[in-house]
């Protein structure tokens, strides 16, 4: 349910008081409905906790008589944008730490190919792996050519979906073996979307 719908719903308001909380936020500051993202349910969240933290109340009612002071919606719109900051850069402290911990497994997998070559032998089970994805393209682009299959039928999408899915793996295998331009463009699209540091 999207999240002007749900804030519609006059039911809905009088059962949850949060909801309330969030449609006063709306109709005093609509212009920070867009700052927590699409999710409608955490949306309400947010905003009912930003009402909560300028005007110290949980009551719909009485939020709405104290934001008629514009000092106070001033206040409201600043720590709405405190709290969606404050999201962003927890968000992108989790991308952070999930990219390097891949970067830490991609390196580990580096240096035990190393050390296979210092030993004198090859990483078996990925170079099965490599031929594998290799025969999966080319054999599902032959079907497709050969046995005529057309791309909008389920079928021809199957092995599109599936060709497409190897030749990101086989690609994935050339950046590993290559010097990983893939890890440096993650880290570029990374700090590209970070939010500016104070938050405006």
């Amino acid at each position: 349910m999207k999240l002007l719908d749900l804030l519609g719903d006059a039911a809905a308001i009088a059962a949850n008081p949060v909801v309330g909380l969030a449609k006063v936020a709306l109709d005093v500051a609509p212009d920070i409905a867009g700052l927590f993202g699409d999710d409608a349910e955490k949306a309400v969240g947010k905003l009912a906790d930003t009402v909560r933290a300028v005007t110290g109340t949980d009551d719909p009612a009485q939020a709405r008589e104290a934001l008629a002071d514009p000092a106070l919606v001033f206040q409201l719109r600043s720590q709405a944008q405190t709290f969606a900051h404050e999201e962003r850069m927890q968000q992108m402290a989790n991308a952070v730490t999930t990219l390097t911990a891949t970067l830490g497994d991609r390196q580990n997998a580096r240096v035990r190919d190393t050390e296979f070559i210092k030993a004198g032998r090859s990483n078996i089970r990925a170079n099965v792996l490599l031929v594998t994805a290799g025969a999966g393209i080319v054999g599902g682009i032959a079907f497709m050519v050969f046995g005529h299959v057309d791309g909008n039928t389920a079928v021809g999408g199957c092995i599109i979906s599936v060709v497409t899915l190897l030749a990101g793996k086989f690609a994935t295998a050339f950046d590993f073996e290559f010097g990983g331009s893939a890890d440096s463009e993650q880290t570029r699209t990374l700090l590209a979307h970070a939010p500016p540091i104070n938050g405006r």
